[in-house]
């Protein structure tokens, strides 16, 4: 299962989403990492580019006819059709450089199964933007469509009627589809992420799990191409309300419509851009605030994941008195009382290894009687002072210059 547009030839700069699924073994997946370094090089490329042992998945920028090339360098490696999707990039650096990592899975579903999924036998059916389209205009009750994204990416654009599984990583689609299966058994499930990439296993797994319960007759589908090729064939929205988030420095892909969607965590308002100083103090997870509650704000936020340690859990401790830590530690107490269950297991470890931290920092206190200075704003992802690093260390947004 092969997806990622070609143009033709010309010198604009490009960028192009690609993936294919086909086994490699450990040899081939070694030659195609040397292939890809070598082709990032030669072409003068920038992106990202995972390979595994069953394929590849990457996002490359380059010159148009530098990615043609390497388009028909890769379609040749694996001697298969690829979907080349491919956009401008107006001459914007997406990337700081070009990386190819060797990963146990192109998409971390982090599955731990007996035989391995295979997303050509197992997957759900593939629809056209148009067949999708024309589904979603049934309007059923009987039809479930789910984003497979993470939350970040739903809260800026999604399909009306769309579900959010409340992911924050792709390793938490297994959970959702434990606790969720016997909605979903007799109904239409339709799937769409991004490319089409992680719908391919994600349709898989689920199928899977309905044969196990003994349905083969609930129908899956999945969007061909996904977000991306369904606004290409429907540039003024159709269905889809909001922006496409994309993995580079745009953040994100529009169509004709303006229309909003987010939501400023702080003040409800409507808002629908990221930024990478803007991170949940736990996870680290993109938070949408709006510019003028971030002008009055500490710079801590917290996703909805970890919405109910808002106020009680701070990544940085520093600007704290001794009778705030104190409440501090006691909200965190109480916050992990209330964890318990095998699924609760790594949340305990966070709320455990944050209250370690604010026992030992008001000890210091304690000891010295100090007071704490000024609060210096200062980046989640590196910690410097935000004047020096107002989020772009984090992720795509990392600066490309020597710092």
């Amino acid at each position: 299962m092969c997806g990622g547009i070609g143009t033709d030839g010309g010198d604009e700069t490009v960028v192009v989403l690609f993936y294919c699924y086909q086994g490699l073994g450990a040899e081939g997946a070694a030659q195609l990492a040397e292939e890809q370094q070598r082709l990032g090089a030669e072409l003068r490329l920038s992106g990202r580019v995972l390979v595994a042992l069953e394929g590849i998945n990457g996002t490359v920028q380059g010159g148009s006819a530098a990615v043609t090339a390497y388009e028909v360098a890769v379609q040749r490696f694996f001697n298969t059709r690829i979907d080349w999707k491919r956009s401008a990039a107006s001459e914007q650096n997406l990337f700081p450089d070009f990386v190819v990592k060797q990963v146990s899975e192109l998409v971390g579903f982090g599955l731990q199964e007996a035989k391995p999924l295979d997303v050509h036998a197992e997957g759900g059916t593939h629809l056209s933007p148009e067949e999708f389209h024309s589904r979603l205009l049934q309007n059923s009750e009987e039809l479930r469509i789910i984003d497979v994204r993470n939350t970040f990416e739903y809260d800026v654009g999604h399909f009306d009627g769309a579900i959010d599984p409340g992911m924050t990583h792709t390793a938490q689609w297994p959970r959702y589809v434990k606790d969720n299966i016997q909605d979903l058994r007799g109904r239409t499930v339709m799937l769409y992420c991004t490319g089409g990439i992680r719908c391919e296993k994600a349709s898989a797994y689920l199928r899977r799990r309905l044969n196990d319960l003994g349905d083969s007759s609930t129908p899956v589908f999945q969007l061909e191409g996904g977000i991306h090729r369904y606004l290409e064939a429907f540039p003024d929205g159709g269905h889809f309300q909001g922006a496409n988030f994309v993995f580079d420095k745009r953040a994100q892909m529009r169509s004709a419509s303006t229309s909003v969607v987010g939501r400023c965590s702080e003040c409800s308002s409507a808002w629908d851009t990221h930024h990478g100083g803007r991170v949940c103090a736990v996870c680290r997870a993109l938070v949408l605030v709006c510019d003028a509650c971030d002008a009055t704000s500490s710079g801590e936020y917290w996703c909805p994941e970890h919405s109910e340690m808002k106020g009680i859990y701070h990544h940085f401790l520093d600007r704290f008195t001794a009778e705030e830590l104190q409440l501090q530690a006691g909200a965190l107490q109480s916050c992990l009382a209330k964890e318990v269950g095998t699924r609760k297991k790594n949340r305990r470890n966070t709320l455990r290894k944050k209250l370690t931290q604010v026992e030992a920092r008001l000890a210091v206190l304690t000891r010295s009687g100090a007071c704490p200075g000024p609060p210096i704003r200062r980046c989640r992802a590196c910690e410097r002072p935000y004047s020096e690093c107002p989020g772009s260390c984090w992720g795509f947004w990392r600066r490309t210059e020597p710092e």
